[in-house]
């Protein structure tokens, strides 16, 4: 588990905006204490890879009365925040992917703050507290 800003600006170090990439990653893990930063090779429809940093931990869904918590994984380009995130919704073993409007067959999720991202006024905090409810 990464602890300290000093670690995130290691595992970022080729990122082009380390410094606004590791503040905004403490951030979403200071909102949501289950999300936790990786490093893993991203692969790219082209096929391509490059190493990028994601996060992946559960938000809080309401749905009819009920909240469900939903894991996602948002994968951090190297030129964020200057570009969105690509998120994922991850399930577990015993969930299925229901795909729609918003969610791909992979559980990739497609939203209108995604494809309309401007940094500085697009943030994940701000992305994910106005969108969670569109996902259902």
């Amino acid at each position: 588990m990464v602890k300290s800003e000093s670690q995130l600006k290691k595992m970022v170090s080729k990122y082009k905006y380390r410094d606004l990439t590791v503040r905004e990653t403490v951030n979403v893990i200071t909102l949501y204490k289950d999300f936790k930063p990786v490093l893993d090779s991203y692969v790219f429809n082209d096929g391509s890879s490059r190493e990028l940093m994601n996060l992946t931990g559960t938000i809080s869904v309401g749905y009819r009365g009920h909240t469900y918590n939903i894991s996602i994984c948002l994968w951090l380009l190297d030129t964020y925040p200057y570009n969105p995130p690509i998120c994922f919704v991850k399930p577990t073993s015993s969930m299925t992917i229901k795909i729609g409007k918003h969610v791909d067959a992979n559980g990739k999720i497609y939203l209108p703050n995604l494809h309309e991202w401007e940094h500085p006024s697009q943030t994940f905090g701000a992305y994910s507290g106005h969108n969670c409810g569109v996902w259902r």
